[in-house]
């Protein structure tokens, strides 16, 4: 099944400001409320964008680096982490496949080993999967976050970040979202900021 990027599919008021904060991809900010002083690289699509907005890593003490862009597949930021440099970094956080949900798991299992590659064995990578609590996401649970759960038994240094579980686990979850089932309010991105801040302080 070809790939959908569900990028364009956001409310139009909201689409016009996450349209307007991509170009602030790659900028540097502050590190978790935490107090955490780790060095974060993000590589991130349009659900990082939206938490850009809520000040996203810049908290506290911590120096944290963010590459989002709308739109953006897993094979995309596979092609930031080549450019970077992970030694430079106490931890990566990929916030990537929501774009990528129609695919099958071995499909998504062979993008994760290629971003894994890129990054190396030494940095701890964190992995946000997709929130599947929509009809629109739903198929990304037996493709994209099982290759992800999966994937952890081949790449010691990768931990899937669970957000579907953290966000479906909260009674307030369907009033966070978009209508079109992927993105989220300013509360929604508000929350997945502080949550993904969380990432690097524990």
């Amino acid at each position: 099944m070809r790939n959908r990027r569900v990028g364009t599919n956001v409310a139009a008021g909201a689409a016009a400001v996450l349209m307007a904060i991509t170009a602030v991809a790659g900028l540097a900010g502050c590190g978790s409320d935490g107090g955490n002083d780790a060095a974060v690289l993000v590589i991130g699509d349009s659900l990082t964008v939206g938490a850009q907005l809520r000040n996203l890593g810049t908290g506290a003490s911590a120096g944290w680096t963010i590459d989002a862009l709308q739109g953006r597949t897993t094979a995309e930021g596979t092609e930031v982490a080549q450019a970077a440099d992970p030694a430079a970094y106490d931890q990566v956080i990929v916030a990537l496949g929501t774009n990528d949900y129609p695919d099958t798991e071995a499909d998504y299992a062979a993008k994760i080993d290629d971003m894994m590659t890129a990054l190396g064995t030494d940095v701890p990578v964190s992995w946000v999967n997709v929130d599947t609590g929509t009809d629109t996401l739903a198929e990304a649970e037996t493709g994209v976050n099982a290759a992800l759960t999966n994937a952890t038994a081949r790449h010691p240094n990768l931990a899937v970040a669970d957000w579907s579980s953290y966000l479906n686990g909260r009674p307030d979850a369907d009033s966070l979202r978009l209508g079109d089932g992927v993105h989220y309010e300013l509360d929604g991105y508000d929350v997945r900021a502080r949550w993904m801040e969380s990432l690097a302080s524990s």
